[in-house]
């Protein structure tokens, strides 16, 4: 079985005198403040520590660029999972909007944020899921999307951060617009296609 997961807070509460308060998150425990206000801001983001996350980061795939003269647009995601009662990794797809496609949490780059806080909105928004996030990214890929309304595409750019999921949340803001999945990482590996998400759902099936 892997190492016991590590993990460290990006923000800690400060008590009356001001120092931070050292307790942990606990897995399974709220992140942040009360789910009504559906927003991203008031949840805690933490940093995921652990070793196969840093091998990861370590020996990021990156697929080659596009030739084209066309500029890509930043995006980030997550590959999200979590672990069954016996150990084995589960890895969340979700519904694409305008195909009948899996795929994984992600979305335009915000300019006030990093990749990786973007990466974990993303997954709020999309997916419900909160958890412990890889400080770097994992991997990067290109690819081709269709322009709503019009024939033209654009090249995307994704970086993607490995998340492991502590808490899914009963309600989120595109609940109701995308089917969820927990998936086995050769099935996600088979149905999200692009390579590099393939390869990383290899190498979390083999930690």
């Amino acid at each position: 079985m892997a190492e016991s997961v590590k993990r460290a807070e990006i923000e800690r509460p400060r008590d009356k005198a001001g120092k931070r308060k050292s307790k942990r998150l606990g897995k399974q425990k709220r992140l942040g403040h009360a789910v009504e206000s559906r927003t991203w801001e008031s949840f805690k983001t933490a940093l995921l520590e652990m070793p196969l996350a840093t091998e990861m980061m370590s020996a990021q795939q990156a697929a080659p660029p596009m030739q084209t003269a066309q500029p890509a647009m930043l995006e980030s995601g997550v590959l999200a999972f979590r672990r069954e009662s016996n150990g084995d990794p589960r890895v969340l797809l979700i519904s694409r909007r305008r195909s009948k496609k899996w795929g994984i949490p992600k979305g335009r780059s915000e300019p006030h944020l990093s990749l990786r806080d973007n990466a974990v909105k993303e997954a709020f928004e999309e997916a419900g899921v909160l958890g412990y996030v890889s400080p770097s990214s994992v991997g990067v890929f290109r690819a081709k999307k269709r322009m709503a309304d019009s024939q033209q595409t654009e090249i995307m750019e994704v970086w993607v951060y490995l998340l492991e999921v502590a808490e899914t949340l009963a309600d989120w803001p595109e609940k109701g617009k995308r089917a969820t999945r927990w998936v086995t990482c050769e099935a996600a590996a088979r149905q999200l296609r692009e390579p590099v998400l393939a390869h990383l759902c290899h190498r979390l099936a083999q930690n």
